[in-house]
């Protein structure tokens, strides 16, 4: 009952890394205060770091909540894909007057500009 286990010196063991991992970088940490121009040079690393945080979360607040592209140039890409795959289908005859009729709807959503070149 009086001796160390081998989980008691496991313990002790994981204790002595933490420590030593410990050392280790509070050593590191004073070296770098000791020297003034890693300690610059740390301080201006630091200064950019937080400035592009700070421009990073402003640019995140700052955004438009809608995307970018024109309503009417999304509509015509939209129509122009539906037009394509709706050719693209090997219909039967007693549906082209149903597909004719569709085609021709999409066709009058388009401007005026689309009208003529189609």
């Amino acid at each position: 009952m009086g001796g160390i286990t081998t989980k008691m010196k496991r313990i002790i063991d994981i204790d002595k890394l933490q420590e030593a991992q410990h050392r280790q970088k509070s050593n590191y940490w004073q070296r770098i205060k000791n020297d003034p121009v890693k300690l610059g040079q740390y301080k201006e690393w630091r200064k950019q770091y937080v400035n592009k945080k700070k421009e990073k979360e402003a640019r995140a607040l700052s955004r438009p909540p809608i995307a970018a592209v024109p309503f009417e140039k999304a509509r015509e890409n939209i129509i122009s894909q539906i037009t394509d795959l709706m050719c693209i289908v090997d219909w039967q005859d007693h549906e082209l007057r149903n597909v004719w009729t569709a085609l021709e709807n999409l066709r009058s959503l388009l401007p005026a500009a689309w009208k003529g070149a189609a």
